[in-house]
């Protein structure tokens, strides 16, 4: 079955914009919709199940080459395959007319198209304040708030641990404390104010978790929900050196991943292309059908082709067959136009880093037609390591009768594991007023100028 999310832009009253007043951070200002509000049919909600179950069974490769000891991720291992216990959907927004229509969809047609439009799957959140509070309403919490603290309440009962997040550099701990926590400089931030605002029990930095561990005998009293991203810094610039204070000592390093409730501890001594790394991976992507891997340009085009332009001939002088055979698989998987394929110069291409980075950080897009794009992504491979590729997804748009602004907008939905089923803990729908520089660049993200929207089953 066929359908489309809606190339055109939906008119609708989405209501009055409101800044929320009551979240602790150093970010904002925060602003949301309180009267426009997306509720997913069960047949959306349940395809996103499957595909976050699928998901999980993809990390069972990625943990077996990150292992480095036979206690690694023992809070994350099931039977069946590794469990992510809670991840993050970035997609593109579903309009309500797709929303309406999906209703008469299989569960199967469903996994099969919604495929094709995620971006990515992050495996550690962030920002759990701002996800419950942004929406509570009356004294009421929020439908992920509620949810979400029944996955955390879950993982405590289950292995008789209080949950403490952690940040593996200084440089995070800071930026923790102040976008998470409205903490700046040395103010004082106390356990409770960290389970009143973001559910877990406490929050270590590399000094605090130390010193934890020394007067606990080396070993770890929390599960640990491990905050390891690279800060801002070195996303821009890949070759900076970053302090790891806790992850390049091995003991240190070994505790934690014997505690993590995350995937996503790596040795900082391996190579930047060290196919063991597992901090924000892309890696569970290709083997899904969501894009394709590369580690050169030529892994794009077919042989022959590239032996056209390493002769240095134009791009236009060669007639046809341009593109790889897996390549040209992989498009036609994703959806990609028949007529778009013949020739392979007017797609566009969105390449992103295979392992250690999140947002738009060394994403590049362009045609493979264009020199510039070419020479980029050389580059950055080189700086980056290996990429992956997706055809560059059109993102809808919907004009607010009621203020006159034309928003450009994503889905970000949330799932955690309760009792060893798929819960769906809510979403927030991503709104950017169209003629916004981000916006144009295809770059839909929490800033100044967007707006927030409640999304639930």
């Amino acid at each position: 079955m066929k359908s489309s999310l809606g190339s055109e832009t939906r008119k609708m009253a989405l209501g009055e914009v409101v800044e929320k007043q009551d979240i602790h951070s150093s970010m904002g200002p925060f602003r949301f919709l309180p009267t426009y509000r997306r509720r997913y049919p069960k047949v959306v909600v349940d395809a996103l199940g499957e595909l976050y179950k699928e998901y999980n069974q993809s990390f069972t490769s990625l943990v077996e080459a990150n292992r480095e000891w036979n206690t690694d991720y023992q809070y994350c291992l099931s039977e069946e395959c590794p469990v992510n216990w809670a991840v993050q959907i970035d997609m593109m927004g579903l309009s309500d007319s797709f929303l309406s229509e999906s209703v008469i969809w299989s569960v199967a047609e469903l996994i099969g198209y919604l495929r094709t439009k995620i971006f990515e799957i992050e495996n550690s959140l962030a920002m759990y304040q701002l996800l419950a509070n942004i929406f509570s309403k009356n004294g009421r919490d929020s439908f992920f708030k509620n949810r979400f603290h029944l996955v955390l309440s879950g993982l405590r009962k289950r292995y008789r641990k209080p949950i403490a997040l952690l940040a593996v550099t200084e440089e995070k701990y800071q930026a923790v404390r102040e976008s998470e926590f409205g903490k700046v400089g040395k103010e004082s931030l106390s356990d409770t104010e960290v389970q009143t605002l973001s559910g877990f029990d406490r929050l270590f930095g590399p000094r605090e978790f130390l010193e934890h561990l020394s007067a606990n005998g080396g070993a770890c009293r929390y599960l640990l929900y491990a905050r390891t991203s690279d800060p801002v810094a070195k996303l821009k610039k890949p070759d900076l050196s970053i302090e790891q204070p806790l992850l390049s000592v091995p003991e240190i390093r070994r505790v934690i991943k014997a505690n993590t409730l995350t995937m996503n501890i790596d040795n900082p001594a391996w190579p930047v292309s060290d196919f063991r790394r597992i901090n924000d991976t892309k890696g569970y992507m290709p083997p899904m059908g969501m894009a394709f891997p590369i580690s050169s340009e030529t892994d794009l085009l077919s042989p022959r082709f590239a032996e056209h332009l390493h002769a240095g001939n134009p791009y236009a002088e060669f007639p046809n067959f341009r593109l790889s055979s897996r390549f040209l698989s992989y498009l036609r998987s994703s959806g990609v136009d028949s007529q778009c394929l013949a020739d392979g110069a007017d797609i566009t291409l969105r390449c992103k880093p295979s392992q250690g980075t999140y947002g738009c950080y060394g994403h590049i897009t362009g045609l493979l037609s264009d020199r510039d794009f070419r020479q980029k992504l050389r580059s950055n491979i080189r700086k980056r390591g290996s990429y992956v590729v997706q055809p560059e997804m059109e993102v809808p748009q919907i004009f607010n009768e009621t203020d006159g602004t034309t928003y450009s907008f994503i889905d970000r939905n949330f799932l955690g594991m309760a009792g060893g089923c798929p819960v769906f803990l809510g979403g927030e729908r991503t709104l950017m007023p169209a003629d916004s520089i981000e916006a144009r660049r295809h770059r839909i993200h929490g800033n100044r100028s967007s707006v927030a929207a409640e999304i639930i089953s």
